[in-house]
C-alpha cells in the first residue's frame, strides 16, 4: 500500500526548505551527473509555490495518512535521474516525474513517448523504458502555460501596467498547451514590461505566481495539468 507520493519536478528550489533536505533525495547512482553547480542562480521558493499549488493534493493525502513530497531537481535530466533513483530507493512509493514538454505534444503520444521522441532528451530518457504511464506528467509546453491559463492571477500579481487584453487577444480560440515555449516567454514579457514589478522574470516571479493560481482554472485550461491532479487523487483514493 502506498504511503508516500514523491513528485520530482524540473526546476530549482530553495535548499533551506524542509522538504529539500538530503534525506528526501535518493543517493546518487555511480555515473550520474552532479547536481546544479555552486553559484548558479536559483528559483528560490519555487518548491513552496508548487506545494501551495498542490494544496488540495496535500490535504487529501494527509487525510488518508499519505505523505507527499515535492522535490525540485534542477534540469529535466536531473529530474529524470532523481525519479529513476527514487524508483529504486523508494519502491513502495508512488514516484512521479513532472517536466516541461518543451515542444508540442502529439495527441497520439503518451508523455513518456513524447519525451523519448525528442532528440534533445536522448539518451538519458531511454532509461525510462517500461515505466508506468501514470508516473510521467508534462507542463505543456513549459510551466508558463499554467500562468497564462489564469490571467486574473497575473493581473493580481503585476497590478498596474499589466496588459491583460494583450494576452486575451493572443489566447483567443487557442489552447494554452498549443502556445510555443518561445511565445509563452515573449507574451509574458510583453504583457508585464510596464508593470511596477518589471517584465516577467522566472526566478523572481514564478514562485509567487504559483501560489496565486486558481487550480480549477488551470486544470480546465490545461488537460495535462488536469491529468496530473486526477492521477494523484485517484492514487490516493485507491490506496485507502
Amino acid at each position: 500500500m502506498v504511503r508516500e507520493i514523491r513528485i520530482y519536478i524540473e526546476g530549482i528550489g530553495d535548499e533551506s526548505e524542509d522538504e529539500s533536505t538530503t534525506e528526501n533525495i535518493p543517493p546518487k547512482r555511480p555515473g550520474f551527473r552532479s547536481k546544479i553547480p555552486a553559484g548558479k542562480e536559483t528559483t528560490a521558493g519555487l518548491r513552496a509555490g508548487f506545494v501551495h499549488f498542490f494544496k488540495e493534493l496535500y490535504e487529501l493525502a494527509e487525510s488518508k495518512g499519505i505523505k507527499i513530497l515535492s522535490i525540485m531537481s534542477g534540469s529535466r535530466r536531473d529530474a529524470c535521474e532523481d525519479f529513476l533513483m527514487s524508483v529504486e530507493s523508494y519502491p513502495d512509493a508512488f514516484n512521479v516525474l513532472l517536466v516541461d514538454s518543451e515542444s508540442p505534444v502529439s495527441e497520439t503520444h503518451t508523455p513518456w513517448e513524447h519525451l523519448r521522441s525528442r532528440k534533445d532528451d536522448q539518451p538519458w530518457i531511454l532509461a525510462t523504458q517500461g515505466r508506468d504511464d501514470d508516473c510521467c506528467h508534462l507542463m505543456v509546453q513549459t510551466m508558463e502555460a499554467w500562468f497564462i491559463a489564469d490571467i486574473d492571477a497575473l493581473s493580481k500579481f503585476y497590478n498596474g501596467g499589466f496588459k491583460e487584453d494583450y494576452l486575451h487577444k493572443r489566447l483567443e480560440n487557442q489552447s494554452v498547451e498549443k502556445v510555443s515555449k518561445y511565445n509563452l516567454s515573449q507574451w509574458l514579457k510583453s504583457a508585464t514590461n510596464k508593470t511596477s514589478k518589471g517584465k516577467y522574470h522566472k526566478t523572481r516571479h514564478a514562485p509567487k505566481l504559483l501560489e496565486l493560481l486558481d487550480v480549477d482554472k488551470v486544470r480546465k485550461a490545461s488537460p495535462s495539468c488536469d491529468r496530473l491532479f486526477t492521477t494523484i487523487i485517484t492514487k490516493i483514493l485507491e490506496e485507502t
